[in-house]
């Protein structure tokens, strides 16, 4: 596995099936999308979705600090629509 770092960490948001104008949340997932990969700044990266909540993984030496910055980004936006987040442990 020469290259490639076996970290990999998560971090998921919550609540996004409190939003019910559907345009909005388009745009919104896309900014938290954005968001992450700028935070991931090419490194492997994992996105899962679903109604309520995306989880975003990003592999890497310094995947935690990476899934910090993401955190960070959209923390307004998290705030203003009362998502949460929360660590993934794996």
């Amino acid at each position: 596995m020469a290259g490639k770092s076996p970290f990999l960490c998560y971090l998921t948001i919550d609540g996004l099936d409190r939003l019910t104008d559907q345009r909005k949340l388009i745009r919104l997932r896309g900014r938290i999308h954005a968001a992450a990969r700028v935070a991931a700044e090419g490194c492997p990266t994992t996105y899962n979705a679903t109604d309520s909540a995306l989880t975003i993984g990003i592999q890497g030496p310094d995947a935690q600090e990476r899934v910090n910055q993401l955190r960070t980004a959209p923390s307004e936006l998290m705030t203003k629509h009362g998502w949460t987040t929360r660590d993934e442990p794996r």
